[in-house]
């Protein structure tokens, strides 16, 4: 279905049920119930959803609502929110135990894809963040968010070499180099890391971005500062651009 199409469906349920589907204004995410959630869940590719109470506050609701307003122009995503009532009629109770969301877990974060039955749990073990929402939802969908101490060029060449043939991924690298020459000095230490795994991955193959993901996150469970907190928290968000190649990629090379 192409975006347009999407647009416009969306824009005839708005106009027919206008007490149904709403956007909320504060958090650019749409308003599902028990009604509307299927329809909109069946037509876009990815529906990132949250569970939570009728009227939701707080830091985790607030990182919610930054992917939601950053993931505003992404067409294949849509971040929705159900919000759960536990007086009156219980509105959504039913549709939240459905998949596993109580008021004693709320919020509950869902990744439906479409064509598959069951949703992905949002594991907020390692904080419910923004930056983890992104990661989740790149992790699984291949959608691009970006992350910070990403740069998009450099993510694109990050995922054109992986998916290339080791003999051409030379050529990538020379990419990656060329790229390297023109940036500013803001992105210039950033590009570095990118050229780094490459050549790392050119040396010790495939295996290193795993091997180099696994012993970041052993580094950053350890006592960091938080400027070398940073320093890994990119690094990691980096080495997942190297990841992304394994995913039915959803955007243009």
């Amino acid at each position: 279905m192409s975006f347009n199409r999407k647009i416009s469906l969306l824009l005839s349920i708005f106009i027919t049920i206008p007490a149904v589907y709403k956007v909320s204004a504060s958090s650019g995410s749409i308003e599902l119930d028990e009604i509307s959630f299927d329809k909109i869940i069946n037509t876009f590719s990815a529906s990132l959803v949250k569970f939570d109470v009728a009227f939701p506050y707080g830091d985790k609701h607030d990182a919610f609502v930054a992917i939601a307003k950053e993931a505003k122009d992404v067409k294949e995503l849509v971040i929705a929110e159900v919000g759960v009532k536990d007086y009156g009629e219980k509105e959504n109770a039913e549709l939240a135990n459905k998949y596993g969301a109580t008021k004693d877990t709320f919020p509950v974060v869902k990744l439906f894809l479409k064509g598959q039955n069951e949703p992905i749990t949002f594991d907020d073990s390692q904080g419910f963040t923004t930056d983890q929402l992104r990661r989740f939802v790149r992790q699984n969908t291949g959608i691009y968010l970006s992350l910070p101490g990403c740069v998009r060029e450099l993510d694109m060449l990050a995922i054109e070499f992986m998916k290339a043939k080791k003999d051409k991924r030379n050529d990538v690298l020379k990419k990656t180099e060329d790229a390297l020459k023109v940036f500013g000095s803001e992105n210039k230490n950033t590009a570095k890391i990118y050229k780094t795994i490459m050549d790392k991955v050119l040396s010790k193959g495939d295996d290193f971005v795993k091997t180099e993901n696994d012993r970041v996150k052993k580094v950053m469970s350890g006592k960091l500062s938080d400027e070398k907190k940073l320093d890994m928290a990119q690094r990691l968000n980096i080495l997942q651009s190297f990841q992304l190649h394994e995913i039915q990629y959803k955007d243009e090379l």
